[in-house]
């Protein structure tokens, strides 16, 4: 039989991989395909007959033979034995206990998803378009229709449906007051615990929506809804497999560290057949939407519930993956390449990061900002910088600039390779969007501008991933010289911008900030022009500002910041950057507060108009006040939400986060390191320090907020404005209205010790 549609959902089972489809007609289609794909031992030979023989003595791989492949440094072919598991779905997790036995084996793509392997090896993606031909419930041939690479594309029609609920997941004590399920613009409450799971199950197999859409769904929905269906001993079907072959991947939580924050990972929740897509568990979802989710798993071929729950590093892995795999490179299970030896000197001088002119502290107008597009990674594509192609043994052309590492000049480097189309697409992508907006073709323009920034996050973190010591195409060298390469380019604009007659007022890695007296505008694409020749970089106009404030330090005054500033462009367009509303732990009253000032203040043409306006806006800054002193303003605009820098038994300060999370291990709340917490400030200075917080799960009808800790708040926001005024708002003196002035402190008379000292002095 032959069928046309997309590629919907595929994970293996056994030595097979199971397959949907959405197809043309509106059906759904289940197919299987066999698949064994090879796992290469390298080693003594002695060694890698006996690893052979006991993974085939329990029933775990069988052997296929020595063969060879191609090394990823040096590029040559190398002996291997090549094994082929025989439980795809559980092989990565007997792994480790082959590699425990025999320590001196190098395992090679042993640990790569079989999902991914098998689009690799097919050339296949999910959400493609495809045409189908098949026997019963085996799949004969599935022929591509589409182009990963494409810039157009139709994307399957998916019947969505929302799940949310109400109860407490504690173990045995877990409850489920309600559940709501929204599809088709109709929503089905069930608040009846004994009856709930049943109603359910029969509301989605007649709904049979394809995608589940969820909020804190694999940390707290999911897990409630199992552990009910459990103790009650129902079959319950989440996904779209019989209830013998139900068996949901999922996975235990994990706290990590990344980029100077430590970040919590909820267990996942995947279902067969039907996606579960959790907002609260996807970076994806959550600043891209579905959209954004489409791109990332074409490019990458990664199944698109583990893409969503995955960081954006392991997309562009994925991508590099792909490529390895597929021109026969081995790819290690574990990197064993070290970083090259250095002495004081050449780290002192590689070990460096962008370049940085920090501005000077006040109120600018007129100002040009000029940035480099996509500038590390197009480094990276354009100038071949890659682990393989940095310091390699057949060149000596010391190219690298201050740092005089070489660069390949007979290999092409895999990550240069893999980046080339990615940075064309999104430029693609942001043609495309230029012209839906300048159309005013909204729905057009937010689908384009998805899955630009869908790329834009994979470009974003590619450099980061070519330093880090665990990733499997990193190496420190490669991200060494990507770094020199940026601090010449930034060199370069600052030296043709000056011999333009331009004076640099910022430069921060990427981007510089200008300002030349009486410029026109028609200099700017010929400085742009002049910038790009010598540099060898794309460089081009992000804006011209009426004005820009560059903030300093709030402790040092006189210390510039070069990543706190706000601005607006000539077209009334704010930019800002380090400021509160730019913070996620502050309350959304303060943060909405602050950028309607700002939005506001965008109107002001010149330094003397923004004071102008600082004053009129007082009233309004009052008007907030007030309301706070009033308990006006709705406690869920209050909530404080911070992240858990340790696991909550290990807080022993008095800090209001430090009391919040004693709070949840009193009420029983499992949080981890990197979770969020919510909680309101109910009284800042009680002496009784369980009173000043209280947790949002913990409210009651007598909760209410501290309102001098919100002005404290709200103040600090405004002052921020209110800076280049010289005006600012007391954040210390905090009274409520008609309170007298505190009494001026009492001056205590000297003791004895005191005036014998006060008399040493005077003698001296």
């Amino acid at each position: 039989m032959n069928a046309q549609g997309w590629l919907f959902d595929l994970y293996a089972r056994g030595r097979q991989m199971v397959l949907w489809f959405v197809l043309a007609d509106g059906g759904r289609l289940r197919l299987t395909d066999p698949f064994a794909p090879a796992v290469y031992l390298s080693g003594a030979e002695a060694d890698v007959a006996a690893c052979a023989a006991l993974l085939e003595r329990h029933g775990d791989a069988e052997a296929d033979g020595w063969t060879e492949r191609r090394d990823f440094w040096s590029g040559s072919m190398q002996p291997v034995f090549a094994v082929r598991p025989l439980e795809l779905d559980t092989w990565r997790f007997r792994l480790p206990e082959y590699a425990h036995e025999f320590p001196l084996l190098e395992w090679y793509n042993a640990d790569l998803l079989p999902e991914q392997l098998y689009c690799y090896e097919r050339e296949l993606f999910p959400l493609m378009r495809c045409e189908v031909d098949y026997e019963g419930t085996e799949l004969r041939r599935l022929t591509s229709r589409d182009d990963r690479w494409a810039i157009e594309y139709e994307l399957p029609p998916l019947r969505t449906a929302e799940l949310s609920g109400e109860g407490r997941l504690q173990g045995k004590r877990s409850v489920l007051r309600s559940l709501t399920m929204e599809c088709d613009g109709r929503a089905v409450t069930w608040d009846e615990p004994a009856t709930i799971l049943e109603a359910f199950q029969a509301a989605l197999d007649d709904a049979d929506p394809d995608v589940l859409m969820t909020a804190q769904g694999d940390a707290f929905l999911i897990p409630l809804l199992l552990s009910m269906a459990r103790r009650m001993r129902f079959d319950l079907r989440l996904g779209r497999e019989s209830a013998a072959e139900e068996r949901p991947i999922r996975t235990e939580g994990r706290t990590y560290f990344s980029y100077g924050r430590v970040l919590y990972q909820a267990p996942e929740h995947q279902l067969l057949g039907r996606w579960h897509l959790d907002r609260a568990n996807s970076f994806a979802i959550a600043h891209n939407g579905l959209d954004g989710l489409a791109e990332t798993v074409r490019l990458s071929r990664i199944p698109p519930q583990r893409a969503a729950r995955r960081s954006i590093g392991t997309g562009i892995t994925s991508i590099q993956l792909d490529m390895a795999y597929r021109e026969g490179y081995l790819i290690p299970w574990k990197k064993t390449q070290p970083e090259a030896w250095k002495s004081a000197r050449q780290l002192l001088t590689s070990d460096r990061g962008g370049l940085v002119y920090a501005p000077d502290p006040g109120f600018h107008e007129n100002v040009v900002e000029l940035d480099y597009m996509s500038m590390y990674p197009s480094i990276m594509a354009w100038r071949n910088v890659s682990p393989e192609t940095v310091n390699c043994d057949c060149c000596s052309n010391r190219t690298v600039p201050e740092i005089g590492y070489t660069i390949c000049e007979r290999r092409a480097g895999l990550v240069s390779r893999s980046l080339a189309p990615i940075i064309e697409k999104r430029q693609g992508f942001k043609k495309l969007r230029k012209a839906a907006k300048e159309n005013g073709d909204k729905e057009t323009y937010d689908r384009y501008h998805a899955r630009q920034d869908a790329l834009k996050w994979m470009l974003v973190c590619c450099f980061g991933y070519l330093g880090y010591r665990n990733a499997r195409f990193g190496r420190i060298e490669a991200h060494e010289a990507v770094s020199a390469y940026s601090r010449e380019g930034l060199l370069v604009a600052r030296e043709v911008a000056e011999a333009h007659g331009w004076s640099v007022l910022h430069a921060n890695v990427d981007s510089v900030w200008l300002k030349k007296p009486g410029f026109r505008d028609e200099e700017i694409p010929s400085l742009c022009d002049a910038i790009n020749e010598a540099s060898g970089l794309t460089i081009s106009l992000e804006g011209i500002y009426k004005w820009v404030v560059f903030l300093p330090s709030r402790q040092v005054q006189d210390r510039p910041v070069p990543t706190r500033y706000f601005g607006a462009f000539r077209h009334g367009e704010l930019k800002y950057r380090g400021i509160e509303c730019r913070r996620g732990d502050l309350p959304m009253f303060v943060k909405k507060a602050q950028l309607e000032l700002l939005h506001r203040l965008a109107e002001a043409e010149d330094e003397k108009d923004y004071i102008a306006m600082c004053e009129e806006l007082n009233d309004q800054i009052d008007e907030w006040e007030q309301q706070l002193w009033r308990r006006e303003i709705p406690q869920e605009d209050l909530v404080m939400q911070q992240s858990l820098s340790q696991d909550p038994e290990e807080y022993r300060g008095n800090g209001l986060q430090a009391l919040a999370a004693r709070q949840s291990m009193a009420a029983g709340l499992n949080l981890h390191a990197g979770e969020s917490l919510r909680y309101l400030i109910t009284s800042a200075g009680d002496p009784d320090r369980s009173r000043r917080v209280r947790l949002e799960p913990l409210w009651d009808f007598d909760t209410t907020y501290d309102p001098a800790a919100y002005v404290k708040l709200l103040r600090r926001a405004m002052n921020t404005l209110l800076w280049p005024t010289g005006h600012q708002r007391d954040e210390h003196a905090i009274r409520p209205p008609g309170a007298p002035p505190p009494a001026p402190p009492r001056r205590k008379r000297p003791g004895h010790r005191q005036l014998d000292l006060l008399e040493g002095f005077a003698a001296l």
